[in-house]
């Protein structure tokens, strides 16, 4: 279980980490449009949701998984839904918040929990008893 955990997190995080750069300078303009100020993080719930998708990815689509397309398949409804929920909502409230970028993170959200949760389960795979 740690060690699916460790995989799902450093996945997550590097996966994240080059989506999140690479699209920066339209998530800046997003951003600003809405708020009216640039975005600052705020690094104590950044690190809760990410614990929050990890401990999510393992519960939902790696533990219940008996092999690594499961879990992928699981992982991509479970990142679908999650994903969904929140860009949804923001194009429900914000008037800012731009169709195509929302319809963005609904695919980019299925694909990252979709891998994260596959390399899980493919790279570790526990016995059971």
């Amino acid at each position: 279980m740690l060690t699916q955990l460790a995989v799902i997190t450093i996945t997550m995080l590097a996966l994240d980490g080059i989506w999140l750069t690479s699209t920066a300078a339209t998530s800046r303009r997003v951003f600003a449009a809405i708020q009216g100020k640039p975005i600052t993080i705020r690094w104590v719930p950044t690190v809760a949701v990410y614990a929050l998708m990890v401990g999510a990815v393992w519960f939902f689509a790696v533990r219940p998984a008996s092999d690594w397309p499961e879990a992928a398949a699981l992982g991509a409804a479970l990142g679908f839904v999650m994903y969904g929920l929140y860009d949804l909502t923001n194009l429900a409230t914000l008037s800012a918040y731009p169709v195509q970028f929302a319809l963005t993170d609904i695919v980019w959200g299925t694909t990252l929990f979709a891998v994260s949760a596959g390399l899980a389960a493919a790279y570790v795979r526990p016995t059971r008893a």
